[in-house]
């Protein structure tokens, strides 16, 4: 439950940037405006702009809410499941708290929309996000595999970066040290400090693109990082690692001697 919630929170570290507050403002500003769904005659410009700046922002952080619940439900990052889960659940929350800002807030000037009419309207908005995300997302993993097998000549510059190549794969705004590689069907889950993405790619191709940063692949589906590992645990026969996030990584029981070389065991 604890990893859940966490995961739950680091979206929006990732997720509310400049760039989408900036477009909050934009967006109620145009709405004050132009005064859609009859609030240009019903309303002065600074009701218009309270209004539409309290349901914009509403409406970004609850659309956030929702897919980052769809993830917490079992969706994997970035796939077709969240991005089709994830817009059902912003419009039901976003319809009903529009409705409430409504009806509480400026029931004197406005009549509350029927909830039906509401959720629609809503939900073709946020479903045009959740393709937007699924076409983003299919760009990025269909990148070729010999962008991570094959080494990178880039100019010589004053300072390099230190990340691994891998970490060129991660969409913009998933920053912060890779932590733990794990399969999940054709792709890969890569586990950062600040959140997780998925590619497209083999585990092996993924190991060889950290560009030699210490860790240990300790399952045929699990790699981690040597700076990663806080310490080992037992349960039932089985040997799990333990890393800082809280997360436990299964052991096979050919890779023991690995940690046992290391020290951890």
């Amino acid at each position: 439950m604890k990893r859940k919630a966490r995961e739950f929170f680091r979206a929006y570290r990732t997720l509310l940037t400049i760039e989408i507050m900036g477009i909050m403002v934009l967006a109620a500003l145009i709405a004050a405006a132009t005064g859609p769904f009859g609030t240009f005659s019903s309303m002065g410009f600074v009701g218009r702009l309270g209004y539409w700046g309290l349901v914009s922002v509403v409406s970004v952080v609850l659309g956030y809410t929702g897919f980052s619940l769809a993830r917490v439900l079992g969706c994997r990052a970035y796939g077709w499941c969240q991005n089709t889960v994830g817009p059902v659940i912003a419009a039901v929350l976003i319809a009903g708290a529009v409705r409430e800002i409504t009806r509480h807030g400026f029931g004197d000037a406005l009549q509350p929309p029927q909830v039906g009419f509401l959720f629609i309207n809503v939900l073709l908005i946020t479903a045009a996000v959740g393709v937007v995300r699924q076409v983003m997302s299919a760009r990025r993993v269909s990148a070729p595999q010999e962008a991570v097998r094959e080494p990178e000549t880039q100019p010589t510059a004053a300072v390099e970066d230190p990340s691994p190549r891998l970490a060129r794969r991660l969409p913009e705004g998933l920053n912060g040290a890779i932590l733990h590689l794990s399969v999940s069907d054709h792709h890969v889950d890569i586990h950062t400090e600040n959140g997780s993405a998925s590619v497209r790619m083999r585990l092996g191709d993924a190991i060889e693109a950290m560009d030699g940063v210490p860790g240990l692949r300790v399952h045929r589906s699990h790699w981690v990082a040597r700076d990663a590992i806080e310490g080992v645990a037992r349960e039932n026969g089985r040997l799990f690692l333990i890393l800082g996030t809280g997360a436990r990584v299964p052991v096979s029981r050919g890779a023991q001697p690995k940690l046992e070389d290391a020290g951890l065991l």
